[in-house]
């Protein structure tokens, strides 16, 4: 059943990217740069065999409702800039018929990137992503907390503080 739960969150990983175990740090080595995130305690990295392609890594929690509330990274080469981004993502969410919502900057170890959030609907019920994306050396970072939107207020504080964890360390 749990393991039906983690390819559902990688699944779900795998859809919020269109433009592009116990872990006490989740991490993956990009090229020459080590990227890390503190998730919340208790959650247990998914095999990755199981991610899509931009996908770097995924942590799932555990949920009262059935759908696990889950933490991803990914990454993205875009020459661009971070602003220019944001609208590609407005862009596709718009077309896709998700609310999204351009929450402002947020600050991490890697920089100043922007907080957006998503509400969604599919086959779980009604869901919450945030996402928590950086742009460095033509990489575009995305730290994504997804949730039963009923249940995402009482993760805020863990996504939040996982968000603020972020690092990319050279090698």
């Amino acid at each position: 059943m749990k393991n039906r739960y983690f390819v559902a969150a990688a699944l779900l990983a795998g859809l919020c990217f269109s433009v592009i175990g116990d872990a006490a740090e989740a991490s993956k080595d990009i090229a020459l740069q080590k990227i890390t995130f503190v998730p919340p305690e208790g959650w247990r990295k998914a095999e990755e065999a199981q991610l899509p392609p931009r996908v770097e890594v995924l942590v799932v929690g555990e949920s009262s409702q059935g759908f696990p509330p889950s933490l991803n990274l990914a990454t993205e080469n875009y020459r661009g800039t971070l602003k220019e981004y944001l609208k590609v993502v407005k862009s596709i969410n718009d077309a896709k018929g998700n609310q999204w919502k351009n929450l402002g900057p947020i600050t991490s170890d890697v920089g100043v990137g922007n907080l957006s959030q998503v509400d969604s609907k599919n086959k779980w019920g009604d869901l919450r992503m945030m996402h928590a994306i950086f742009l460095k050396e033509e990489t575009i970072y995305i730290l994504t907390a997804t949730a039963l939107k009923e249940e995402f207020s009482l993760l805020y504080k863990k996504f939040f503080d996982s968000f603020r964890s972020l690092k990319i360390s050279e090698e």
